[in-house]
Parts: C-alpha cells; sequence; structure tokens
C-alpha cells in the first residue's frame, strides 16, 4: 500500500509538473464576447491550448497557452513570446527575431484598435510558430502556423499599422513577471542586383556599431534577403552577400565578429509578398536586430 501511495503521489507530481492541473473545462466553458482586441487574442489563443491539449498532448504548452487565453478574456493585454523563452533551433532564431520585431511595430502601430481580430490572429500564429519550432519535427504544422502569421502581418503591413523602426524598448508579458527586451530594430536596403552598402546606409551602420560598442553584452543577427527577380538559387547568394557585407562593415567599425550572427534567406522571407520574377525595393534587404545576448 505504502509503495502505491507513493507512486500515486508521484503520479501528481508529473502531471502537475506537465500542465495536466490546469483547469482545461473552466477554460472550453469560457466564452470571450465581443470584437476588441483581448477577445479576440482569447479566442485564438483557447482554440491552440485546446487543440495542443486534445490531440497533440502537450500538456505544458496547452496549459501555458490556456493562461494566456484565460488573461486575455479578463482584459490583460498578453504580449507576443519573447525569442528568449523558447529553444528554437539557432537556424531560425535570425528569420524569428525579426518576424518578432515586424509584430511588435504594427501592434504598437495601432493594429490591436484598428484590426484587433487580424492583429489577434497573427499574435496567436506568431506564438505558434516559436512552439513548433522549438519542437522542430512536424514540418506541415511549423508551416501552417508560420504563413498564417505572415499572411496576418502582410494584411497589417499594407494596412500602414507599422510603427517606425526602430523599434523601442518595450515590456513583454509572461504571467505575473515582466521582461524588458530592449532589442532595436534596423532594416538597410540595397540596389537592384547589389550588394554594396548604399551611401545613405552608412550612417545608419554607424550608429548599430556605435549601439553595440555601447553595450557590453550587446549581440546582432543579420538576415540578408532578396527580392524575387532571379532565381532562387542566385538570391539565396545574393542575400548571403549582402549579410557579409554589413557584418565586414560592422566589424571594421570595431564590432567584435564574435558579436554577429548572420543568416540568409533569399527570397523566401520577402517584407511585400510579390509574384516571382517581380522587382521590389523593400524587399532587398538586411535585417539588424540588436539587443542583450539572452534577448536574442
Amino acid at each position: 500500500m505504502g509503495a502505491f501511495l507513493t507512486s500515486q503521489v508521484l503520479l501528481v507530481l508529473i502531471l502537475a509538473g506537465c500542465g495536466a492541473t490546469f483547469d482545461y473545462e473552466a477554460l472550453r466553458r469560457q466564452e470571450s464576447e465581443g470584437d476588441h482586441f483581448t477577445a479576440a487574442l482569447s479566442r485564438e489563443y483557447k482554440a491552440f491550448a485546446l487543440y495542443e491539449a486534445d490531440s497533440m498532448y502537450d500538456w505544458p504548452d496547452a496549459a501555458h497557452f490556456g493562461d494566456k487565453a484565460m488573461r486575455s478574456a479578463r482584459g490583460v493585454v498578453a504580449l507576443p513570446e519573447r525569442i528568449a523563452d523558447w529553444r528554437l533551433p539557432t537556424a531560425e532564431v535570425g528569420a524569428i527575431s525579426a518576424a518578432r520585431v515586424r509584430l511588435i511595430a504594427v501592434l504598437d502601430g495601432g493594429a490591436r484598435r484598428r484590426s484587433p481580430a487580424t492583429a489577434a490572429l497573427a499574435q496567436a500564429r506568431f506564438d505558434c510558430w516559436l512552439e513548433q519550432q522549438e519542437e522542430n519535427w512536424q514540418i506541415d504544422h511549423i508551416a501552417h502556423c508560420r504563413d498564417g502569421f505572415g499572411a496576418a502581418l502582410a494584411q497589417l503591413e499594407e494596412a500602414g499599422l507599422a510603427a517606425a523602426a526602430p523599434v523601442h524598448p518595450a515590456v513583454y508579458d509572461r504571467g505575473d513577471e515582466k521582461n524588458q527586451d530592449s532589442g532595436q530594430a534596423y532594416a538597410l536596403f540595397f540596389g537592384l542586383d547589389r550588394s554594396e552598402l548604399q551611401a545613405d546606409e552608412l550612417a545608419t551602420v554607424d550608429a548599430i556599431a556605435a549601439l553595440v560598442r555601447r553595450g557590453g553584452s550587446a549581440r546582432i543577427v543579420l538576415g540578408g534577403h532578396a527580392d524575387r527577380a532571379g532565381s532562387q538559387t542566385y538570391n539565396q547568394a545574393l542575400s548571403m552577400r549582402r549579410a557579409k557585407t554589413v557584418r565586414d562593415a560592422l566589424v571594421a567599425l570595431g564590432v567584435s565578429p564574435a558579436r554577429i550572427l548572420s543568416n540568409a534567406y533569399g527570397e523566401t522571407h520577402p517584407r511585400v509578398d510579390t509574384p516571382d520574377g517581380m522587382v521590389e525595393p523593400r524587399n532587398r534587404r538586411v535585417e539588424v536586430m540588436v539587443g542583450p545576448a539572452p534577448a536574442l
């Protein structure tokens, strides 16, 4: 009997640690009425949390997003997940960091008020993308969340809701704790089929280097991009050359190479979605994320 009770206690502790003690029935009964942002966000998180619980048996993540759903239903503005809180594949960190910066820009630019349903969808799909990318094995689920986020974000950006870069520090909410994310984002643009810095971008590079030199723990994540004029193979190499150009310029200005992570995405992460073969100046860029190492 003693051994049985010990096993039962152990099982309860394991389930509690896995999120199985979360009140899923209360979440199922929850009805978030209205068209304001927190109500829409609550509905998105509720659907995601119950899917994780009922279909994937992922109790910890189901409980986490269920809690965000319930807090949103109470009118709390739950904010997007922090990159540092998830164990993401290194190769994906740059793209997701840049995506998060763009999401924060539209949310801060008025999307919560002017397009609450689309803003809620973008935030929930972004969080879904992080959750699926951490697991990193269900490729179709990753794509579903990432592409859903991208489509919603593009709709918000096309409506002119993005706040001006650089993105200023903001407080991100995860449960009761407050985390300060002091990342700043920049975009450097390039000429057609060119990988050298344009003259009007040099001042921005100087400012980035000065910012990093002042911050003892600051790191830089670079993401090189191309438009869809040319082949995918060519554009991948072109985006890599662009990222290398920015990296070399920063190193020449005194930034340690160890502080810089470079990524190249070719034409796969456009800022403006276009048909294949179309020239688009806003897609010819290197996105730069600067922040303390834990935040990146």
